[in-house]
């Protein structure tokens, strides 16, 4: 089906229709034509469809996914929100990282074990990266140090 001919010879139907309608602007439009319009739509998509698949496969992604083990699941559970809040910006990094994620694992090495901590360093991480398979699994969440703040305090 050659899409740009139909739908060039459907643009001129619907058209002629239009202008047949003059001023009334009320335009009956014959059920073959509805019809073709669906019919050169779906194709359409389709073929969005597949040149889509095909870029995917030809440009792979460079992003990991990142899981929790059963107890980091729970550990994470029992963190305070706003730990909590400062653990999932640390787990969006990763996404930011993924090239230092990369030059950190070993070469050649197929998964390679990482800690890492929050900015205020009141969370910490153990995790796995996996380059093969382009995941990063946290295997442990705990509650680390918390920040101390310098200065004098006033009585």
């Amino acid at each position: 089906m050659n899409l740009a001919a139909n739908a060039k010879e459907l643009r001129k139907a619907l058209q002629s229709l239009l202008i047949g309608a003059g001023k009334s602007q009320v335009v009956t439009v014959p059920s073959g034509l509805v019809m073709q319009a669906s019919t050169i739509e779906t194709a359409q998509i389709a073929k969005e469809r597949k040149d889509a698949i095909l870029q995917s496969i030809n440009s792979p992604t460079k992003e990991y996914a990142v899981e929790f083990d059963g107890d980091a699941v729970k550990q994470r559970a029992m963190l305070e929100l706003a730990d909590r809040v400062e653990l999932e910006d640390l787990v969006e990094q990763f996404d930011a990282k993924t090239a230092e994620l990369d030059s950190q694992a070993e070469a050649g090495a197929g998964v390679t074990p990482l800690r890492a901590a929050t900015e205020t360093k009141r969370v910490e991480i153990d995790y796995l990266i996996d380059r093969v398979l382009h995941r990063i699994r946290v295997t442990a969440v705990r509650q680390g140090a918390p920040a101390t703040t310098s200065g004098a305090s006033h009585a």
